[in-house]
Parts: C-alpha cells; structure tokens; sequence
C-alpha cells in the first residue's frame, strides 16, 4: 500500500495500522455508493439516481467479524470518454486500484451485461488482483438467478446483493475478509504503525462558492493531487476526507462541495452536496471560507461564513487568485479586507490571509494559524482568572454588580457574574439580577471582545448565555 492510503484511512487519537484497502469500482449508476454506505454504515457518499454523482475517492472503515478494513468509493469509469470530469474520474479510480488489495466490481443485475462491462472487466483482469463480483439490485429470487450470469466474466465469485435494502451484505464481507487474511496475518505479525505521536487530529473544512479552488487548495496543503482540479464549476460533490501528517499537528482536511445561492441549485445531487457541506462544518474545528479575489467578497460569501459561524467553528478567511490581481497598489490587501468586513460584520474576529493555491503563494500560513485558532477554541479559563478579569473589566470599580443595557432600553439589570461552561467553542455564562432578562447586544459584544483581548481567543466565535435571576420580592 502506498503512504498517501495509510494517511487517509488514520483514526483519531490512536496510533494507527496500515489497514488492507479495498477499492469500489464499476461503471456510473449501478449503487457503488450504496454499497460503500451499507458496508461503512454512514452517509459519507451522496446516492442518488443520476449518473456520476461520485468523482473523487471517498475513504472509510469497515468493521466485521473483529477485522477492520479500510475501502474507497470511485467515480463511474468510462474508460473510452475523454470528457474532461470523466477522464479525471478514470485517473483517480485507477489511483484507488493501484492502492488496494482487493476490488469490489459492481454490475447492475437489473440491466444484465452491457458492452461497458465488458471493458471493464479487460481492465479489472489486467490488475492481476482478487475481484468480488457483486451483481447489485438483487430484490426478487428471479434476479438473484440472473445473477449467474456474471460468471462468464471468468471471476471466480459473484455475489448477489440488494445494497438498498441489506440483502447478501453479510456474505460479501465474509467474502472480503477471505481474500484479505494474508494482510491480517502481516500485521499481527509486524504490528506496523505509521505515526506514532498518537494525536488527536484537527479537522479542518475547507468551504466557499462553486470554482473557488477549493479542490486546489486542498492539494497545494498536500503537496499531491488527491481530488479532481477542474475549471468546470460543480466538480466535487461529496465532503472528502484527507489526513495530512505534519510534525506539529495531524489535520483530517475536508473538501467540501461549492454551496451554491438558493434557487440555483436544480440537481438533487447539487441540493444534497449543500446539506453534506453542512453536516461536514457541524464536525469541523477549523473552517478555511474561501473567496475569489478577483470576484471580491460577495453576499454569498458571507452566507456561507455564516454556515461556518452557526456551526461553531472557528474560521480563517483565504482570499484566493491574489496573483491574478494585476494592480496591486490600487488593490491592496487592506482594501479588500475593508469591503470584505463590510460584508461580514458578524467576522470581525476573523483573520484574513491571500493566497494563491495555484502558485503556493502564502499557502504555508494556514495551517499555522488553524492550529493557533483550534487551541483557542479548546481554551477553558480558570475560575480565579475568570473572576478576576469579570472584577477588572466588567464589574464597576467599587465593586458589586456591573448596570448593563437591555433590549429596548435602559434597565436596572445588573451583571452579576461570569462562569465558563464550555468550549469548542468557548461558551460563557453572564448571570443578571434585577429588571427584565436580556442584555443588549453591544454589551454581548463588548465583553465578547473584552475576552479575547485578554485570553487570546485567535479566531474562534465565543457564545454568551444569560440566566437572569428574578428579585425575590417577599
């Protein structure tokens, strides 16, 4: 296996084994995705009835019988077109081959053999590797006989199975493992590892509009091609997940699909790489939001950085193609930034770096600053600390409850005082006394700001609940 698969399959906080790897292939449209779905049992790959909704390759991990392997979802190979996204597809279902130690080859039982197949399977015996027929759509015993015909491929095992409902899971697995004991057999032996430093990873989302250069970001922090790179905009569907070794900090980089503006988003493929964008942001640390810097920052933009900011991540702002901006001295970077906080006044926090994925140019500086932004976001302040900043900077100087404004005027609300209750990300609590509960939200930012300058919360959202406490009045 090669070093790039060892570092997409790790685990978070182990030390992780070379895990055997096997690759899903098969022509567009037959349930490859379904079948990586059922055997990894979660939604990492977008289903759907239209062709060629998978274009990278998609890593997970599958558990049975105490074996664990690691397995990888390809793009629909169309070996003869030489269209640009399906050529790409073909290039990076044979990286998947290359890497793994068995193929799942899925057909669709449904529409039997087709001339596609053919080739593909002039292709799969080339590889000289164990190929598991899997005959998909298998719903009724006179498909499941149909089946059979796949034998006249010469592989040796066919399996019919319905991916959508469960049926002959169990027994491709069963399949699987027996194909990959030799591997189990070397590791246990071996005991191999490929880090030993054992640390949790950061997971870093990388997000933005449609043709941003999300997928050319991605490599340029790799310093390999692992996803498709192209101009056509709408290429990368699905969230991929990367793990990058450095020796600072093990990042589980994920590449998201382009979240397009309502009312553009007609596919249902399209529709739901906007909900898997946003589920990945829900497990990020660290959102990277990408802009365009020839396009400049847009309402887009700033809805997108708000998926971020709702989703408690902590944010970097990347303004990509800064190499594309011819004059300089009128464009400057303090320029852009102006328009771009105008934009998202909700961001004030956030850092801004411009870069160019294309040339590298500055691209060193994100990572850095996604490990300062995540220690940030774990940041719990101590009681005493606390209690002395709230004396400091928000009580009054005499002491005693600190006035504060509330919504809709001025109050007898007073600050009580402040606790820390969470973090990822920090979440404060304020206890008020007197008036009516909720403070106004000049004072939420005040001692939102307040609290970064003393605690250095680099570039993480802070979260402010009230409890107010009623006077008692007996």
């Amino acid at each position: 296996m090669t070093a790039e698969t060892t570092q997409d399959i790790q685990g978070i906080g182990t030390a992780p084994r070379i895990l055997p790897l096997v690759a899903i292939v098969g022509r567009p449209n037959v349930g490859k995705s379904t079948i990586f779905n059922r055997l990894t049992g979660e939604r990492k790959a977008i289903v759907g009835d239209e062709p060629g909704i998978t274009r990278d390759r998609i890593y997970g991990e599958v558990d049975w019988s105490g074996k664990q392997f690691a397995i990888v979802d390809t793009g629909g190979i169309v070996p003869d077109d030489d269209a640009e996204i399906p050529s790409n597809i073909l290039k990076q279902a044979g990286m998947a081959i290359e890497e793994s130690c068995a193929l799942i080859w899925v057909v669709d039982a449904r529409s039997g053999i087709t001339p596609l197949d053919e080739e593909l399977a002039k292709v799969l015996r080339q590889t000289g590797k164990p190929v598991l027929v899997v005959a998909n759509k298998v719903d009724a015993s006179k498909l499941q006989t149909e089946a059979t015909e796949f034998y006249r491929f010469g592989f040796a095992e066919v399996f019919p199975v319905s991916a959508e409902q469960g049926l002959g899971i169990g027994e491709l697995l069963d399949g699987v493992l027996a194909h990959l004991n030799s591997d189990y057999q070397e590791q246990e032996a071996g005991d191999t590892t490929i880090s030993s430093s054992g640390r949790h990873e950061l997971r870093l989302a990388i997000v933005g509009r449609p043709n941003v250069g999300k997928s050319s970001l991605l490599n340029g922090l790799l310093g390999k091609e692992r996803v498709i790179v192209s101009p056509i905009a709408g290429t990368t569907r699905d969230a991929i997940d990367t793990v990058l070794e450095t020796p600072a900090q093990t990042f589980r980089i994920i590449d998201t699909a382009g979240i397009r503006r309502k009312g553009k988003t007609g596919l249902m493929a399209e529709k739901l790489s906007v909900i898997m964008a946003r589920k990945s942001l829900e497990r990020a640390d660290v959102a990277v939001v990408l802009l365009d810097a020839e396009e400049g920052p847009t309402a887009l933009d700033a809805h997108i950085a708000g998926y971020a900011h709702d989703a408690g991540c902590s944010i970097i702002i990347a303004v990509n193609k800064w190499d594309a901006i011819k004059d300089k001295e009128t464009n400057t970077a303090n320029e852009f930034e102006r328009k771009l906080r105008d934009k998202m006044k909700f961001l004030e926090w956030a850092p801004v770096v411009t870069i160019s994925a294309l040339t590298g140019q500055r691209v060193e500086k994100l990572l850095p600053l996604a490990i300062h932004a995540n220690e940030a976001r774990n940041r719990r302040i101590p009681t005493s600390q606390l209690n002395a900043f709230f004396e400091r900077a928000i009580a009054q100087p005499r002491g005693g409850a600190s006035p504060a404004p509330v919504r809709g005027g001025v109050s007898r609300l007073h600050v009580q005082y402040l606790t820390q209750i969470g973090v990822r990300p920090p979440t404060f609590v304020i206890f008020t006394a007197g008036g009516k509960p909720g403070i106004h939200f000049s004072y939420e930012r005040h001692v939102q700001n307040r609290l970064r300058e003393e605690f250095d919360f680099f570039a993480t959202p802070l979260r402010i609940v009230e409890r107010h406490k009623k006077r008692d009045r007996r």
